[in-house]
């Protein structure tokens, strides 16, 4: 049925004679509307669900929990994540857990390919956690939900690997947008936050479906907020240097905070693990928000997503508020480590919120000179610069408050306090709320662009379809005819189905000559065929491919699919080019050895035996070209680019003569490049 699908849309598709770039904007736009449809209709059961078990929609779920009985204030939370530990471990591992720390996941290691099933289980689980009070959010699983569409619709009309990431992209930017009523966050959290990636390419089809996603929610929602009016009805202009001094400090205070999150989510978690692995989701979960079942029927303001308390806000003592406040943050970092379904934006607004209050009525008493009222303003500032602080994405926590308040007037002091939580919080913690599951796991999560182009860039894009294939039984002298005439040292054995056999790598004279002498009319293709010849895959991370013609010395692989069949090849020049077009020509590779220059590390790091480096000419290779240097033949390194002294002016030709000053960007094993640099001192 799906296939079915697939190829009717996909004839109309060539029908229309859409280019690549019409395609990815018609994708957008069905990404947006259906991100549109599931957060739709997660809004509707998670209110569903509120009504049912607290008799109030989320908007004002702490009066409804209020009434319950003792017995049922006790049990309701824990019966919300029963409930949902069950379908996690039955029906959807994925749609435990908070969602954008998956999605990275999912990104990292799967290439963007998430099961369409956490689609449907994923809205159950969070709505369960969310109407049952769970100290989690609404946003997180929509921009999970989402981008799983996008996944989804990447792997329905079966575009590349590097395709269904940006599909994916589109859906984490629809997501957000939708839920925050904010498209322009949801774009920048995409790009900085998921991909990584500006260029206009990608941000187009990303503005796309994060402005469909928007149109649409706010169509059938009109006036929808993720914060009430009367929360953000406040603002402040920074008027005098004792604001900017207590906006600093807010800052640095918030950072404390946030980090605290990170710190206490990553140890709780620690803990958890060693449980996790004896006990399923419907035992552990309820398990560890045991101690938020026994508080939440005595400090009911920690129930739900708490926007009733966020607008009464005004009516409690500071003291109140700010205790409020952390442990709301306590019991978040719980929930996030328990594995629970839900999200982490809405709570973290909500402690930024609520402790900046707090912090807002504390200081008119003891700065007289200040507005009475500037609580409020405290109060916004302190969403962004909690989110900045436990995310560490400054401008996606900036936009997001902007666009939820509108305010110009807010920006100086937002700014200001946001930008100084970041930084501290970089300062002190490694990773982030978003990325601590990475870490444990040992995903890299601090890769530079440069190390992050060659590990999640795939072979697909430099792969060729010309290649030099032969048959088991063909004669090698007509084999090496066609290699000559396409001037490759490479063939391709494959079987009458096209099934890859082995390869035959030519034998060398010189750099650019093959020995005929061994050559005869008796010898057949399968007499010299290796069948040991390193293969890759379309979705095989460039640097693995670069680390395969290394070990082997040699400059080009087979690419087959995954049942064997010979799809093409990939070159080492091909792949130079490529990084070469992405980086150097970009001035990117450039940029970090300018920055690098005159450091300790000169170097980026692919996989554990392989790096490219900047290495400055010695004196032995003064007024020598590449050629005459013969670096592959003595070291089996490669050189990427010279980096020529004084100029950003680069080169690659092997002609050009290496003067005083100059750098080598050189690429190859650890060992190799070691002593290369030992024998050039």
């Amino acid at each position: 049925m799906n296939e079915a699908v697939r190829n009717f849309i996909m004839k109309n598709i060539e029908k229309l004679k859409l280019k690549e770039d019409t395609f990815f904007i018609f994708s957008a736009v069905i990404i947006g509307v259906l991100a549109g449809i599931a957060f739709l209709f997660f809004h509707w059961l998670t209110d569903l669900l509120s009504n049912f078990f607290v008799g109030e929609s989320t908007d004002n779920s702490i009066e409804g929990f209020k009434r319950l009985p003792l017995y049922m204030k006790f049990s309701l939370p824990l019966t919300g994540v029963f409930i949902s530990g069950f379908i996690i471990r039955y029906f959807s591992q994925g749609s435990g857990g908070a969602g954008v720390g998956l999605l990275l996941k999912y990104i990292k290691v799967k290439n963007g390919i998430i099961p369409s099933s956490i689609i449907f289980f994923k809205i159950i689980t969070s709505a369960l956690s969310v109407a049952t009070g769970i100290p989690l959010g609404t946003q997180g699983p929509i921009i999970m939900i989402s981008s799983a569409i996008g996944s989804s619709i990447g792997r329905f009309f079966k575009v590349s690997i590097s395709k269904i990431k940006l599909f994916l992209g589109c859906g984490a930017a629809a997501g957000l947008s939708v839920a925050f009523n904010a498209p322009i966050a949801g774009t920048i959290f995409a790009v900085e936050t998921i991909l990584g990636n500006f260029a206009i390419k990608t941000l187009t089809p990303i503005v796309i479906a994060a402005a469909t996603a928007n149109f649409f929610g706010s169509y059938f929602m009109p006036g929808y907020r993720v914060l009430p009016d009367e929360v953000l009805s406040f603002s402040s202009e920074i008027s005098t240097i004792t604001e900017i001094f207590l906006y600093t400090g807010f800052g640095l205070i918030n950072a404390f905070l946030g980090l605290g999150l990170i710190k206490m989510t990553y140890f709780n978690s620690n803990i958890f693990d060693k449980v996790k692995s004896k006990l399923p989701e419907y035992i552990h979960i309820p398990l560890f928000m045991l101690p938020f079942a026994l508080v939440v029927p005595f400090v009911p303001e920690i129930f739900g997503l708490g926007k009733d308390i966020m607008i009464a806000g005004h009516n409690f003592t500071p003291q109140f508020l700010i205790g409020l406040a952390v442990l709301k943050l306590f019991f978040l970092s719980i929930a996030f480590a328990s594995g629970a379904s839900g999200g982490i934006f809405f709570p973290i607004l909500f402690v930024g919120y609520i402790f900046g209050l707090g912090f807002g009525k504390v200081m008119p008493v003891i700065f007289t000179n200040l507005d009475p009222d500037i609580g409020r303003s405290f109060a916004v500032v302190g969403i962004g610069a909690l989110l900045g602080a436990a995310t560490q994405e400054p401008i996606s926590s900036l936009i997001i408050v902007f666009e939820l308040t509108r305010d110009y007037n807010m920006l100086p002091s937002l700014m200001l306090s946001t930008v100084t939580a970041v930084l501290i919080s970089k300062s002190f913690s490694k990773f982030s709320i978003y990325n601590y599951q990475l870490v444990k796991e040992g995903i890299s999560v601090d890769e530079n662009e440069e190390a992050s182009l060659m590990k999640e860039n795939h072979v697909e894009l430099c792969m060729m379809k010309k290649c030099v294939v032969a048959k088991s039984d063909e004669k090698l002298v007509e084999i090496v005819e066609r290699m000559k005439d396409l001037e490759r040292f490479e063939s391709y054995v494959v079987d009458d189905e096209g099934k890859y056999l082995g390869a035959i790598n030519g034998v060398f004279g010189t750099k650019d000559q093959i020995k005929y002498d061994m050559i005869n009319e008796i010898t057949l293709a399968r007499d010299l065929m290796d069948s040991t010849f390193p293969v890759v895959y379309p979705d095989t991370p460039l640097s693995e491919a670069m680390g395969y013609m290394t070990d082997r010395t040699v400059i080009e692989l087979p690419v087959l699919d995954r049942k064997g069949f010979l799809l093409g090849c990939i070159h080492e020049h091909d792949i130079i080019d490529f990084y070469h077009r992405e980086i150097v020509s970009k001035s990117g590779l450039l940029k970090t050895i300018n920055r690098i220059e005159g450091s300790q590390k000169q170097q980026i790091e692919f996989e554990s035996n392989y790096k490219i480096e900047a290495v400055p000419a010695t004196s032995s290779m003064w007024n020598k070209s590449l050629v005459e240097l013969k670096l592959r033949e003595k070291y089996n390194i490669v050189v990427l680019a010279i980096k020529e002294r004084g100029s950003e002016k680069s080169t690659i030709s092997p002609e050009k003569t290496i003067g005083p000053g100059d750098v080598l960007i050189i690429a190859g094993i650890k060992e190799n490049i070691e002593k290369f640099k030992k024998e050039q001192q």
